[in-house]
C-alpha cells in the first residue's frame, strides 16, 4: 500500500484511530444517561468524552513515530523477481558487465528472453552464468521486445507462449517472431510452448518448417536443454 504523508495522512490516521476507540464515546453516552436517570455527576460523562479524542490523538502520534513518520525514505526493492528489478537482476548471465556493455576484449553475444515468467528467466541466467560470451536481457513485454532486440543487436530471442493464450498466446508470439525476422534477420528465434496445447505445438512445427522460427522447446524441457539451445544459436 502506498504510504500517505503530510497533514492529510496524519488527519486520516487520527480519524481511523478515533473510530477504533469509539468505546470512549459509548461510555460517555452511558454516563450521560446515568446522569439523567440516577443523578450521578455530569463530570464523568464529560471526562469520558474528553479522553476519547485525546487518547486517539496520542495513539496516532505514537503510531506515526513508530513507523518513521512522513519523511521516511522509501526502502530499496531487493526482490529479484519483482518487475522493477527484473532487467537489473538478469542483465548479464555471467555477471561481468551491465546489460548493453560488452566485456572488453571479448566478443559478446546477447540473447533476449521474452518471457513473462521471471522464475524461468532467472533459472536460465543461473545456468548460463559460466558462459563468458553470452549475456541475457530479460524483457517480459511484447511491446518492448523488438526494441530490446534492436538495441542489443541480439543474436537470439527466446519467446514464451502463454498457456492461457490472450496477449501472450501463440498467435501473438508468432506475429512477434515475424516482425523480429523482418527487423533483425540475424536474430535466431526460439519458441517455448506448452506441450499440452495441441494448437500451439502444431503452429510451432509449421512455423519451423516455413522458416518463420529457428526452433522450439516445450515447457517441460530441462533448463540445461534450453540453455544449450540458446548457446547453439
Amino acid at each position: 500500500m502506498r504510504r500517505r504523508t503530510g497533514a492529510r495522512g496524519f488527519l486520516l490516521g487520527f480519524c481511523f484511530t478515533l473510530l477504533w476507540q469509539a468505546g470512549w464515546g459509548v461510555l460517555a453516552l452511558v454516563l450521560w444517561l446515568l446522569h439523567r436517570w440516577l443523578g450521578i455527576s455530569l463530570y464523568w460523562s464529560c471526562a469520558a468524552l474528553g479522553v476519547w479524542p485525546l487518547s486517539a490523538l496520542l495513539a496516532t502520534v505514537f503510531i506515526r513515530l513508530g513507523t518513521g513518520g512522513a519523511g521516511a525514505q522509501a526502502r530499496q526493492n531487493r526482490n529479484p523477481y519483482s518487475a522493477d528489478n527484473a532487467r537489473m537482476f538478469l542483465g548479464v548471465a555471467n555477471g561481468a558487465a551491465p546489460a548493453g556493455a560488452p566485456v572488453p576484449g571479448e566478443p559478446v553475444r546477447t540473447a533476449v528472453l521474452v518471457i513473462w515468467r521471471k522464475a524461468i528467466a532467472q533459472s536460465l541466467a543461473q545456468k548460463l552464468r559460466d558462459a563468458p560470451d553470452l549475456r541475457l536481457v530479460f524483457e517480459p513485454s511484447h511491446s518492448h521486445a523488438r526494441a530490446a532486440v534492436r538495441a542489443h543487436g541480439a543474436c537470439a530471442a527466446l519467446v514464451e507462449v502463454a498457456e492461457s493464450g490472450g496477449s501472450h498466446g501463440v498467435s501473438d508470439c508468432l506475429e512477434l517472431c515475424a516482425r523480429l525476422r523482418e527487423e533483425a534477420p540475424q536474430c535466431k528465434l526460439l519458441l517455448m510452448c506448452p506441450e499440452q496445447d495441441n494448437e500451439a505445438v502444431a503452429r510451432a512445427v509449421e512455423a519451423k518448417r516455413a522458416g518463420r522460427i529457428d526452433d522450439f522447446v516445450f515447457y517441460d524441457a530441462s533448463m540445461d536443454y534450453v540453455a544449450s539451445k540458446l548457446l547453439a544459436m
